[in-house]
């Protein structure tokens, strides 16, 4: 949470780092109902989240509150990334974006009598949803964080990383491994429970996404994301990843998650 957005709550105390106590998170949940509208219309706070996860989707309508974001500027421009490979990806991505509508909308006129957790509509628009939303959000961490700029981390990301795996060539390592063993995604995000970065595999957009994590760096290892350019080869896929990875962005979202208050067991 930003210092601009505790203002907008009201007077709480701060902690030495800027961030308001476990305590005074809870009450804020509670007033999160008249506060949020006000905090969600903050054009300053829209921007710095806009700026440090490069995965916010518009403002939409309430039966199509996804809207793509625009990333065909990444076409033809990437190191080892082709434009044709861009842009059949980013196809798939709006397609996740139209069916996220559009299972967003069914729900609102499903039917509830059916109800049944063996088989039944809403339970099927619910996991799908998830699917579908994960399918949106988790593309536009990738594609906000391509574009080279910064040839690795720096600051306080890079002490973060260095605490974690040793130092930058490890964390290279372990990213390449990761993306080798992964058949979907690769996750590195801020652990709001531990306090630290972390990593994680998915298999699927919605199987293995993991709670209590924001993310800070996202690698696509599903087949469309490389096939194009390396068939199956995807170490050089891997390669060509690193090569195009925008480090200010991903130290831009270290930043903003990092100020996330750790720990779930607070009491009031």
């Amino acid at each position: 949470m930003t210092r601009e957005n505790e203002n907008l709550i009201g007077n709480f105390e701060v902690t030495k780092n800027g961030l308001v106590t476990r305590r005074e998170i809870l009450m804020m949940g509670a007033m999160a109902a008249s506060v949020g509208q006000l905090i969600g219309t903050s054009a300053n706070a829209t921007s710095i989240e806009a700026a440090a996860t490069g995965a916010l989707t518009g403002k939409g309508t309430a039966d199509a509150p996804y809207v793509a974001k625009d990333f065909n500027t990444l076409a033809g421009t990437l190191d080892g990334l082709s434009a044709s490979q861009i842009k059949q990806h980013l196809k798939l991505y709006t397609g996740y974006v139209d069916k996220a509508n559009a299972i967003s909308k069914s729900l609102k006129d499903v039917d509830l009598t059916t109800a049944n957790a063996t088989y039944s509509a809403v339970r099927e628009l619910l996991i799908e949803q998830s699917f579908a939303v994960n399918g949106v959000v988790y593309h536009e961490f990738y594609f906000g964080n391509l574009g080279k700029k910064g040839d690795g981390p720096t600051g306080n990301l890079k002490a973060a990383i260095d605490d974690k795996w040793g130092s930058q060539a490890k964390f290279v390592d372990f990213l390449k491994a990761a993306g080798k063993s992964a058949r979907g995604w690769v996750i590195i995000g801020w652990n709001t429970r531990s306090g630290t970065l972390d990593a994680f595999a998915l298999d699927t957009h919605n199987i293995f996404s993991p709670a209590n994590i924001v993310p800070v760096l996202v690698l696509d290892v599903y087949e469309h994301a490389y096939m194009i350019d390396y068939g199956v080869d995807r170490p050089k896929y891997l390669d060509a990843f690193l090569g195009n990875l925008n480090w200010e962005v991903v130290s831009r979202r270290f930043a903003a998650a990092s100020k996330h208050p750790s720990g779930w067991d607070a009491t009031i």
